[in-house]
Parts: structure tokens; C-alpha cells; sequence
């Protein structure tokens, strides 16, 4: 057994040896490929020859000489456009953000090696009649990141694992064909092999618990504040006892683990007791676990249910509308209702919430790109959706629920907490509330962000004032399609 062990480290090896050694070969690109990916992932923002949304992509090797860097930005481009000149002065004049693109790294040369042939001819000729010149990518300093130097060390310290390891196998291996009077050396027997395990592992509690809190201390920062809403103070109270009973039984059972692996180690004339089961203490470790899940479930459900429920005391009530890619709110006027709506009546141009103006309730409604909110009164959220599913989430007042075509969620809460109190409690001036998309709802997902704001009844009352109702402008897009 223990040559083929040796055997299969060996292969094991040579396989690492063959990766990495040709990992570094790239195949041809592929044009026909990249005229695919192109056409599927491209063709909404950007042309070959001309420009539509995003800047004409012919020769755009040519612009950007640092390969790397291209590729990057490609899979992340809002990582650039802060510490990017280029790529900032592309985005102020197209006054557009590149969306993530979900490709690899052979499909990026496709589609390069397509636009750079299927767009050279197309490209060249506005410039040579106009006699600009053509616009060269100076690129940033090579980014070395820490995690690729990360990535060597591991690579180099499996290797040398692999190479210490086959050599312990083999010594064991030697030595098991030695007779009684050339013992093997200490450390290769059995025990020997059981008494390091057994001294190494407190080391490793001690060292793995030093690095869980190590971990804590330094992403403690990133952490959200106290909860703004009434909601969340529940659902933070319930998190923190279910995180204490939790963490209480995963230390003491780690500590015991690891503590009794060094205690009851192996020791030459010593048998261990063997102890078959024990029904009380089955019965008490099934009881207590049982008892502290249900007491836990019933909190939630408790919690959950206070989220979800119809408030009594005359609701703020807001249409959270989402689609791709962006939030658009709906608040009722002076009658506190929301007027009915109908997908058939959806108009992208004059008519985009599908709103039923035959209702009378709902010709004081007004549209808005924000989220207001009164403090200290209950709110209701209805979630609705125009395509795909959308989370609406809001994690200063924890607070999500998705939003559903074909259908309407709700959830409640009362915030709590100002904006302009939660920027003194943080000593962040700029801070503001957001609420935002946690569902990929597609290619422009990073857009779904709105800003939301929580402020006194005075300051809500003034801040409604400013809106007319929706069914004004309705009505007047209405008479001038009719004058056309």
C-alpha cells in the first residue's frame, strides 16, 4: 500500500510539473469564435467601425499595448475608472460605464483578434480623412498584486510537501522490511508518527483561533452600523443570540476535540477503554440541541412575521418598482392609496409602471428616483418587477425582499434613525442610506443603486410638495403623441 501511495505522489508530481510548465501556452485566437462572443456579449454597447453606445472597438490592440491590463478591465472595469486617466476620460465622454463581461480569458483574445480584423479597413478611413490622430492607450503601471506572489509560495510549498512526504513514505517503506535488530528511526514509527500528531495539535487550535480573531479584528470596520429600523434591531438581536449559542458550542467542542487528541494519545502499554454508548447522555446532548433550535425558530418566525405584516397605524406606502437596471418609486398623494396597475397597460415611453388611470386613486400618484422616508412612522414597501426577479435590499435597515414579475411582495419597518443622525453617530458627512439590487439581474446589475433618505415628517411633507402627479405628465405626453 504504501509503494502505490508512493506511486501515486510521484504521478502526482509530474502532473504539477506539466501544468504549470505549459500553462503559459495560449492556443491561436479564434476569429469565428470571437465574431460570437461578439455578437452575444458585445453588440448592445459597441460596433466594429463606428460608435454606438461605447467607443468603436477596431483596433482597439492597437490603443491598448498592455494586454493584462485589457483583460482586467474587461472582467472588472469599475476597479479602473478611479486610478484609470484612460478609462476615466472614456467614461466622462461616453458618459457610460462598461458592464461586467462574464468571459474567460481565451474568449477576450477571440473577440479582440475579431474586432482588430474585421475592423482595421473600417476604422482607418475616418481617420486618414480627417487627419486625426489616433487616440493611444498610455496604461498604467503593471499592477503585481500580493495575491499572485501568494499563489507562487503556495504552489512552491506543495511541491515541497509532496517532496517530504514521498520521502517519509519511502523511509517507512525501508523500514518495513527491516528485521527487529535495525528498528526504524523514532519518528518514522507508528507512534512516533502519532505522538507529533498528537503534540501539534493544541499548536493548532492555539495558531487557528489567533488567526480567527486576528481575522475579526481587521473586518470588524467593515461591518454595518446599528440597524436604523425597528425590524432590525429584532433581527440583530436574533443574530447576535444565535451567533453566542453557536460560537459557545463550536469553541468548547474544538477545544475538547483537539485537547483530548493530545491527551489520550497513543503510549506504548496503554489500552484504551472501550465504552459502547451511554442512553442518558444521548438523550441529554439530542434534548438541549432540539430545545435551543426550536427556541430559536420560534424567535424568528416571530421576527419574520413582524416584518411581513400589515401595519394598522396608516403605513406610509410606497411602490418600489424595479427593473433592468434601475429602482423607480411610486407614493400615493393625498389619499394615502396607491392607484391599481395593469402589465397591459405598460408603455415603456409614456406608461413604463403599466399604471390603470380609470381608477381614481391613482391620478394623485407621483414617480420618484429616490427613496423617502418619514422617521419613526411605519412604512410598506409593495415590490413589484417589469422583467426578471429583483432583491430588494436594504442593509442598513435589514430589510430585503424580492421582487417578482407577475406578482406583489411586501415588507414593513419603521425607520428610526435620520440620515443626518446616522452621519453624527458615524462622523461620515457624506454618508448616505442605499438600497440596492442583490439578485444578478443581468449584465448591468451594478447600476441598481438609489439612494435612500430618512427624514423628519416636516422635512418628508416639503420634500412630496415638489412632485405633481404622474397622471399630469401622462396626460400631456398623451396630447402631444395626439398633435403628431
Amino acid at each position: 500500500m504504501l509503494r502505490t501511495l508512493r506511486t501515486a505522489l510521484s504521478r502526482i508530481l509530474i502532473a504539477l510539473f506539466l501544468v504549470f510548465s505549459f500553462s503559459g501556452l495560449k492556443a491561436a485566437p479564434n476569429l469565428d469564435n470571437g465574431k460570437k462572443v461578439f455578437e452575444q456579449n458585445c453588440t448592445s454597447c459597441h460596433k466594429l467601425g463606428g460608435v454606438l453606445v461605447g467607443p468603436d472597438l477596431s483596433g482597439v490592440k492597437k490603443r491598448w499595448p498592455d494586454q493584462k491590463k485589457l483583460h482586467d478591465f474587461v472582467k472588472n472595469p469599475a476597479a479602473y475608472i478611479d486610478k484609470d486617466p484612460y478609462i476615466k476620460g472614456l467614461q466622462a465622454k461616453y458618459n457610460a460605464v462598461m458592464a461586467v463581461a462574464p468571459l474567460k480569458d481565451d474568449q477576450i483574445d477571440d473577440v479582440l483578434a475579431y474586432a482588430d480584423a474585421g475592423g482595421t479597413a473600417a476604422a482607418a478611413a475616418p481617420a486618414a480623412a480627417t487627419g486625426a490622430p489616433a487616440q493611444v492607450y498610455a496604461p498604467v503601471p503593471q499592477d503585481n498584486s500580493w495575491l499572485r506572489y501568494m499563489f507562487y509560495g503556495i504552489v512552491i510549498l506543495l511541491i515541497v510537501s509532496f517532496y517530504y512526504t514521498n520521502k517519509l513514505i519511502r523511509n517507512l517503506t525501508k523500514n518495513s522490511k527491516d528485521n527487529e535488530d535495525n528498528k526504524p528511526e523514532e519518528p518514522f514509527t507508528k507512534s512516533g508518527l502519532q505522538k507529533i500528531n498528537a503534540v501539534l495539535a493544541p499548536l493548532f487550535l492555539i495558531v487557528w483561533f489567533g488567526l480567527i480573531l486576528y481575522e475579526s479584528s481587521i473586518h470588524s470596520k467593515f461591518l454595518l452600523p446599528e440597524s436604523a429600523s425597528d425590524v432590525g434591531v429584532e433581527i440583530d438581536r436574533l443574530f447576535n443570540i444565535t451567533a453566542m449559542v453557536t460560537g459557545m458550542v463550536f469553541v468548547i467542542v474544538q477545544i475538547v476535540l483537539f485537547i483530548y487528541t493530545f491527551r489520550f494519545r497513543h503510549k506504548d502499554g496503554q489500552k484504551a477503554y472501550f465504552y459502547s454508548h451511554n442512553n442518558k447522555i444521548e438523550f441529554v446532548w439530542t434534548i438541549i440541541p432540539a430545545v435551543a433550535m426550536a427556541a430559536l425558530v420560534l424567535y424568528g418566525f416571530k421576527t419574520w412575521q413582524k416584518a411581513t405584516s400589515n401595519p394598522e397605524d396608516h403605513p406610509v406606502l410606497v411602490e418600489c418598482y424595479a427593473y433592468q437596471f434601475a429602482w423607480e418609486f411610486r407614493y400615493p398623494g393625498p389619499d394615502g392609496k396607491l392607484g391599481k396597475t395593469d402589465f397591459r397597460l405598460i408603455d415603456m415611453a409614456t406608461n413604463p409602471f403599466g399604471i390603470d388611470f380609470k381608477d381614481p386613486a391613482s391620478k394623485d400618484d407621483f414617480i420618484t428616483k429616490e427613496l423617502h422616508m418619514p422617521v419613526n412612522r411605519d412604512v410598506k414597501l409593495v415590490l413589484r418587477s417589469r422583467d426578471v426577479t429583483h432583491g430588494a435590499y436594504l442593509p442598513h435597515f435589514r430589510a430585503q425582499m424580492y421582487a417578482q414579475p407577475g406578482m406583489e411582495n411586501r415588507i414593513r419597518f419603521k425607520p428610526i434613525i435620520t440620515t443626518a443622525q446616522m452621519r453624527e453617530k458615524l462622523h461620515k458627512p457624506t454618508f448616505e442610506y442605499e438600497m440596492a439590487c442583490n439578485q444578478l439581474c443581468g449584465s448591468a446589475h451594478f447600476n441598481m443603486r438609489r439612494v435612500v433618505v430618512v427624514e423628519s415628517d416636516q422635512e418628508f411633507d416639503a420634500w412630496q410638495k415638489t412632485f405633481k402627479p404622474f397622471y399630469a405628465t401622462y396626460s400631456e405626453n398623451n396630447k402631444i403623441t395626439a398633435l403628431k
